[in-house]
């Protein structure tokens, strides 16, 4: 059996920040896995029961217990064990974790998974966990991750960042680093820069995600064929277009939406 419910948070200082607070739950006899695409919402998460395993490769991995994984650039296959719970906070802005820490998103993402415990106090993340483990039910402790965020809530993104996100997102990923700079009055390194601090991933790689996640959102639709709705996410050449998919997903667009082959991709972080 599995349960995944997304909960809106309520405090105004977050309302902007934080989409949803996501509790997903699975018994101890569920045995399957699950494809999770990359995405740009997913921020961190605490499994207050049973584990989070990782494939790498060929062997599944366990992931840290309270922490953060990098699912800007691959797609992962995950399954879990015992009864399991864990609580995501899925965020507004890529990266959003920059908010909490001055930790720049290149250190903090530059291996599959990061520990919590590598980006806040041990005494901060032993305390919060004890906290949500004692809260009784999901309101709990929702207001107990609240609390926490907005105590840690230490920087303001700079406008220029944000107005690059926003373009990138108005243009659906259309667009790139050089017509940015130019638009922005800027320099290409000033945009690497901010990425490098906020995001992790170079805005090359980001814009490339943004593009291949309208693309499936587009594919979604009912009776669209895969070569219009990639013409719509502003894929014009078929090479580019096969190798960007399969650079995200493995598989290519063929291979992927054959029939029964996406039937393990999870829509918890997906379309």
């Amino acid at each position: 059996m599995e349960s995944i419910i997304s909960y809106n948070v309520s405090n105004p200082l977050l309302i902007d920040k934080i989409s949803s607070i996501v509790f997903w739950r699975r018994s101890a006899n569920y045995t399957g896995s699950t494809v999770f695409l990359p995405n740009n919402i997913c921020g961190f998460g605490f499994t207050l029961s049973g584990d989070l395993l990782v494939k790498n490769k060929t062997e599944f991995q366990i992931m840290p217990k309270y922490g953060t994984r990098n699912t800007l650039m691959k797609p992962s296959e995950v399954k879990t064990s015992g009864d399991f719970l864990n609580i995501s906070v899925r965020l507004t802005i890529p990266n959003g974790l920059s908010l909490f820490t001055k930790t720049p998103m290149h250190v903090v993402y530059e291996d599959v998974a990061a520990s919590l415990h590598d980006i806040f106090t041990n005494q901060e993340i032993n305390d919060l966990v004890d906290s949500l483990i004692e809260a009784t039910n999901d309101n709990e402790k929702i207001k107990v991750l609240e609390l926490f965020l907005v105590s840690k809530l230490i920087v303001c993104y700079p406008n220029l960042y944000v107005s690059i996100i926003s373009k990138i997102h108005a243009t659906k990923g259309q667009c790139n680093v050089t017509q940015m700079a130019a638009f922005f009055s800027v320099s290409e390194r000033t945009i690497h820069r901010l990425f490098n601090k906020f995001v992790g991933v170079n805005p090359i790689n980001y814009i490339n995600l943004i593009k291949f996640r309208t693309f499936l959102q587009i594919s979604s639709k009912p009776n669209n064929h895969l070569l219009n709705a990639a013409i719509d996410a502003g894929y014009y050449d078929q090479s580019h277009f096969i190798k960007h998919f399969k650079a995200f997903s493995t598989q290519t667009p063929s291979q992927f939406f054959e029939k029964n082959s996406s039937e393990k991709v999870s829509d918890f972080y997906n379309i």
